[in-house]
C-alpha cells in the first residue's frame, strides 16, 4: 500500500495528533480577527477570577470566594496569566495559547481515546482529520477565550476514558478528572449515572469481582475527594455551607439553575453579542412561554416543585419548548461565542452544512441502533452515552446557548467522521428511484431546518429585554 494511503488509513499516535492540533490552532487563532477590547463577558470574568487566589498577597486556594463558580476553572487560567506577566503578551494572546492547549487535549487525546474504547476501533488518520476539520469549521473561535465549556468537556471525556480501564489507579485518575469537570461545569453532575455504570460494569467478572469493585470504588472516591476538598473548605470558610459542590447561587438569591428555568421559558435562545448595533445580547423570545409565565407568582419560578407542576400541567407546550431548545442549541449560526456580525460571510453555508451533518448523524445513529438493538452493547459505549446525553437533557429547559450542547454536537460530528462511508452508501443505495427519494427527503430536511431557524431568528429582541442575574 502506498505510504500516503497507509498514513490516512492507519490510526495516528497521540503525539502526532496533539502536534497537528497545536499547529492548526497556532496558525489560525492569530488570524481570527479578535482584538483585546473584544475579550469580554464570561471570558473576561474567568480571567479576572484567577486573581482571587492572590488577593491577600500570597497564593491560597481558599482565598477564592465566588459562589457562582468553582475554583478550578479560574485556577487553570493562572498559567496563561503568568505567561502574559513574564512575556508582556496581552490577555487575548495568553487565552489563545491556553485555548490551543485545550484543543489539543480535547481533539488530539480525549475524543480519539474514548471513541476507540467505546467502539473497539480507533479512528484512522483520515477520519480523524475529517473530524478535526469539522470541529474547526463549527467551534474554531471558542478557543480564543477562557470559557469553561471546552476544559470541562475535555476533562469529562478523559475521566470517562480512565474509568473505562481496569484497576484502582485508573479509577483514582478518573475521580480527579470527573470531579474537575463537575467543579468547572456543575451540570456534569448529571453524568453520575454514566460514571457509576462504568464503575460497576468494568470491574473484572468472577470470584474476585467484589474486591475489585471495592478497590475501584475507593480509588474513584479518593480522586473525587482530592479535587473537591478545596471547594468544601472554600464553601465552609466563606459561605458556611458544608458541601463540596459549587453553590451556583448568590447569597439570598435563587439558585442559578432555577433562574435559568424561568429564562428558558421566556426565551428560546441566547448569544453574547459584539455586534455594534446590537451590543451585549442576542436574545430570542418565546411569546407562548412569556404568556404562560404571566400565570405564575411574580412571573417566575420560585421552586423546582413549582416548575415541575408548571411543566406537567402543559405537557404538549413543554415538550414542544424542549424540542425547540434542542434544535436551537444545535443550530450553530456562528462559530464563536461572541459574534461580531449578525450575518457574517459564509453563514448560510455554515448552517446548511450543519443541518446536513445533523441529519446524517441522526440517520447513522438510528440505523446503527436498528441493526444492533438485539446485540449486547459495550459497557463503555453505554456509560459514555449516559454521561454525555444526561447533562444535555438537563439543559434543555434552560435559556439555550449552543455551547451548552457542545457534547451532543461533538458526538454527532464524531459519529459522522467515524462511521460514514459515502462510497459504500452510494453503491448500496439501490435503484435510481430510491436515490431520488432520498434526495427529496434530504432537501426537505434542509428546508425544514432552515425554516425552524428563521422562525427563531424572527423573535430577536432588543438587548434591554435580556434576562439579568
Amino acid at each position: 500500500m502506498p505510504i500516503r494511503f497507509s498514513f490516512l488509513s492507519a490510526p495516528w499516535p497521540a503525539r502526532w495528533r496533539v502536534l497537528a492540533v497545536l499547529a492548526l490552532y497556532a496558525a489560525y487563532l492569530p488570524l481570527s480577527g479578535y482584538t483585546v477590547n473584544q475579550f469580554r463577558f464570561d471570558a473576561a470574568e474567568y480571567w479576572e477570577l484567577s486573581l482571587k487566589f492572590t488577593q491577600s498577597g500570597g497564593f491560597s486556594l481558599l482565598a477564592f470566594d465566588t459562589p457562582l463558580r468553582g475554583y478550578l476553572g479560574p485556577l487553570l487560567v493562572l498559567p496563561a496569566r503568568l505567561l502574559c506577566h513574564f512575556t508582556g503578551w496581552s490577555m487575548l494572546t495568553g487565552a489563545r495559547v491556553l485555548g490551543a492547549g485545550w484543543a489539543a487535549i480535547l481533539f488530539g487525546v480525549a475524543v480519539p481515546q474514548l471513541w476507540a474504547q467505546a467502539t473497539g476501533r480507533a479512528l484512522s488518520g483520515g477520519r480523524w482529520l475529517v473530524l478535526l476539520g469539522l470541529t474547526l469549521i463549527f467551534w474554531r473561535d471558542y478557543f480564543n477565550f477562557t470559557l469553561s465549556d471546552v476544559p470541562a468537556l475535555a476533562l469529562l471525556l478523559l475521566g470517562l476514558a480512565a474509568l473505562s480501564r481496569r484497576g484502582w489507579g485508573w479509577a483514582a485518575v478518573a475521580g480527579l478528572m470527573l470531579a474537575a469537570a463537575i467543579n468547572i461545569r456543575p451540570i456534569y453532575l448529571a453524568s453520575a449515572p454514566g460514571m457509576l455504570w462504568l464503575l460497576l460494569r468494568k470491574s473484572q467478572p468472577g470470584s474476585g469481582s467484589r474486591p475489585v469493585l471495592w478497590r475501584r470504588g475507593v480509588g474513584l472516591a479518593v480522586g473525587l475527594t482530592l479535587l473537591w476538598l478545596p471547594q468544601l473548605l472554600i464553601n465552609l470558610r466563606h459561605f458556611q455551607t458544608p458541601t463540596p459542590l459549587v453553590l451556583a447561587r448568590l447569597p439570598g438569591t435563587a439558585p442559578l439553575y432555577l433562574m435559568q428555568l424561568t429564562w428558558g421559558t421566556a426565551f428560546q435562545r441566547y448569544e453574547s453579542s459584539l455586534v455594534p448595533e446590537i451590543p451585549r445580547s442576542l436574545v430570542y423570545a418565546d411569546s407562548a412561554g412569556q404568556y404562560a409565565l404571566l400565570g405564575e407568582p411574580g412571573h417566575r419560578f420560585n421552586s423546582y416543585g413549582q416548575y415541575v407542576q408548571f411543566a406537567l400541567h402543559q405537557p404538549v407546550a413543554s415538550s414542544g419548548r424542549y424540542l425547540r431548545h434542542l434544535f436551537n442549541g444545535l443550530d450553530i449560526r456562528f462559530p464563536t461565542p461572541y459574534p461580531r456580525q449578525l450575518h457574517p460571510p459564509g453563514q448560510a453555508s455554515l448552517r446548511l452544512l450543519n443541518y446536513a451533518l445533523l441529519g446524517l448523524g441522526t440517520w447513522l445513529a438510528l440505523s446503527t441502533w436498528l441493526k444492533n438493538r438485539r446485540a449486547t452493547w459495550k459497557p463503555v459505549a453505554v456509560g459514555t452515552l449516559l454521561a454525555l446525553l444526561l447533562p444535555c437533557l438537563l439543559v434543555l429547559p434552560t435559556l439555550m446557548e449552543c455551547r451548552f450542547l457542545l457534547p451532543l454536537h461533538l458526538l454527532v460530528l464524531t459519529v459522522v467522521a467515524g462511521t460514514w462511508q459515502p462510497g459504500a452508501w452510494w453503491l448500496g443505495s439501490g435503484t435510481p428511484v430510491r436515490r431520488i427519494a432520498f434526495t427529496v427527503v434530504a432537501v426537505g430536511w434542509l428546508w425544514g431546518c432552515w425554516q425552524l431557524s428563521e422562525a427563531t431568528a424572527g423573535q430577536l429582541r432588543p438587548p434591554s429585554e435580556a434576562p439579568q442575574e
